[in-house]
């Protein structure tokens, strides 16, 4: 006698993601004209992270070792949305937490240049509202390049 086969519930399984090319196309648009924003401030970068603003999977947060202390540049950027926020930042025993939050427009890339001790650095996309927004193709990106030679120390 032949017992009948159980297949698994399919209600139980997560929903399909949901995957527009048009939309794919222009993320990965999007990636290259934020690579290119990211890359134009020269050295050699310690960080480096990018992610989608919007869509099912959203956000980068990232952390990386600073090999000696002094002034590096952190240059954030944003490409098919209207802005972002992105926070970079580190944490001393000690010491007041106090991350540098860059608001972006998305027109360009943001620089600025602070001091981080040896250690580690962070770096998050600050995403505001639920995580059930519209995917467009947004992205967003930071890079910290450095140290700045002295000379150099005048900023953007």
């Amino acid at each position: 006698m032949n017992k009948p086969t159980t297949a698994p519930d399919a209600s139980a399984a997560s929903p399909p993601v949901y995957v527009d090319p048009l939309v794919l196309e222009r993320e990965v648009k999007n990636y290259g004209e934020l690579d290119r924003l990211l890359k134009a401030v020269p050295g050699p970068a310690i960080l480096f992270e990018e992610g989608p603003l919007d869509g099912p999977v959203r956000g980068f947060g990232t952390m990386e070792k600073v090999p000696a202390a002094g002034k590096y540049t952190v240059t954030a950027a944003c490409v098919g949305a209207t802005g972002a926020k992105v926070s970079v930042g580190q944490e001393h025993p000690g010491a007041p937490f106090q991350p540098l939050e860059l608001t972006l427009d998305c027109a360009g890339a943001t620089s600025k240049v602070i001091e981080l001790e040896q250690g580690y650095v962070f770096a998050h996309l600050v995403l505001p509202g639920p995580g059930d927004t519209p995917w467009t193709g947004a992205v967003g990106g930071v890079r910290v390049t450095g140290p700045v030679p002295a000379a150099d120390e005048g900023g953007r």
